[in-house]
């Protein structure tokens, strides 16, 4: 049975808020259950009903989730993916602490990295390889080979460590062919390196559970995606956020998530003029933004300049620009979830943590239908679209399905 009492300090609020009613959009059938009456007297509400569009509604709940390897479950682990401008000693004294994981970029039949890994030990980081195809299509060693070798060696150090295994771009592979050489190289790497994460890493955050490059939930243990803020002559061409939003609630249900990496470019890609402050305070505004993504495990920065992609240029790096790497000290300081050190996981017991579903409020509020049947959920046949996507209004979803979770919250 559902805790009513929970809704009664907000019920008393809601008696004592009086605002216009919002105007009728056709089309979409009103709702008048717990959704609609916070939307239509709650004065966080009362701005939406200028609006003629949807607006995004995270409907927030709590479940529980198996804990992942190394996930903290309410911390944010550092870290950095350097350029050839900096060490990473450099970066750690501009950033004022230890980060808890650096990145190391590996092609299968290079040497196997074992100093650089001794340097990260020394520093208390745990490495992350992002593992890509061999660079020669003349090299005849068997794919497998250049696998079991990486995994062997790693796996002799007895440490922890993250493996992003192909990362999207990094290959050439068609979805089966992707599929069946990273689950191979999974088995592989709980056989030599268990203490091994193993992390799918999409292309951008429109990948989705049903992007035919996705593995399974079996072969993944963390889930990652880059985040690139870019500037155009008008400033940041878009929030990455918005993206971001859609990525986390596709995945964070049976993940933890990991930015690999995020970047922030001063520099226009359009009159190549720098914006120092304006990066410093999009810094500032993301780090403190993951902040509020329950299973965000790990943000890391790019640092690196000179980067080329879709005609134009980015300077993402940070670390040679006092005020920048100033503004990443701040924002991995001021927000105490940021730890610099990795938390082995004593237990396996299952934890309540907080996830959203992605919903809309137009005149009601609206699930989305493909999380909805994901968790087991059978949709209504009463369904809109918004935009690319199918949503069901949430009066006809089962009441069943929020009675377990505790507590239901609305929130802008």
């Amino acid at each position: 049975m559902c805790k009513i009492f929970l809704l009664l300090p907000f019920l008393l609020l809601l008696a004592a808020c009086q605002v216009d009613s919002p105007p009728e959009i056709t089309g979409i059938p009103r709702t008048r259950g717990i959704g609609a009456a916070a939307a239509q007297t709650d004065e966080l509400y009362a701005h939406i009903y200028e609006e003629t569009t949807p607006t995004r509604l995270p409907v927030l709940y709590t479940a529980p989730a198996n804990p992942a390897m190394y996930e903290t479950f309410g911390g944010i682990y550092t870290g950095a993916w350097l350029g050839s401008h900096t060490t990473k000693r450099e970066f750690v004294a501009g950033a004022g602490t230890n980060q808890a994981v650096f990145v190391y970029e590996y092609r299968l039949g290079e040497d196997f990295p074992a100093t650089w890994l001794l340097q990260s030990m020394a520093m208390m980081a745990t490495p992350l390889f992002t593992i890509h195809q061999p660079l020669c299509d003349e090299d005849e060693t068997p794919i497998g080979e250049h696998i079991a070798y990486f995994a062997k060696r790693l796996g002799s150090f007895r440490l922890p460590a993250f493996v992003a295994f192909y990362p999207a771009g990094s290959h050439n592979l068609v979805p089966a062919e992707y599929s069946l050489i990273f689950r191979y190289a999974r088995a592989l790497f709980l056989e030599h390196a268990p203490l091994a994460a193993f992390v799918w890493v999409a292309t951008d955050a429109t990948a989705t559970r049903r992007n035919p490059f996705f593995p399974g939930h079996d072969a993944v243990d963390w889930v990652g995606v880059p985040l690139f803020a870019r500037r155009d002559a008008n400033g940041f061409a878009g929030d990455v956020l918005n993206g971001f939003e859609h990525f986390y609630s596709q995945f964070h249900a049976h993940h933890p998530i990991m930015v690999l990496p995020l970047g922030v470019s001063h520099l226009s890609r359009v009159d190549y003029v720098y914006s120092i402050e304006a990066a410093a305070d999009e810094i500032m505004r993301l780090y403190h933004a993951m902040a509020n993504f329950p299973r965000v495990g790990l943000v890391v920065y790019a640092d690196a300049f000179g980067l080329h992609s879709g005609g134009g240029q980015d300077d993402f790096a940070i670390s040679i620009e006092s005020e920048l790497i100033a503004a990443y000290r701040q924002a991995i300081h001021v927000n105490d979830v940021y730890v610099n050190l990795l938390v082995k996981n004593s237990d396996d017991k299952t934890r309540l943590v907080r996830h959203n579903l992605a919903g809309y409020y137009y005149n009601g509020i609206f699930i989305d239908t493909e999380i909805l049947s994901d968790r087991g959920i059978n949709v209504p046949r009463a369904t809109i679209d918004i935009g690319d996507r199918t949503f069901v209004d949430i009066e006809r979803v089962p009441r069943a399905m929020f009675c377990e979770r505790r507590q239901v919250i609305f929130i802008r």
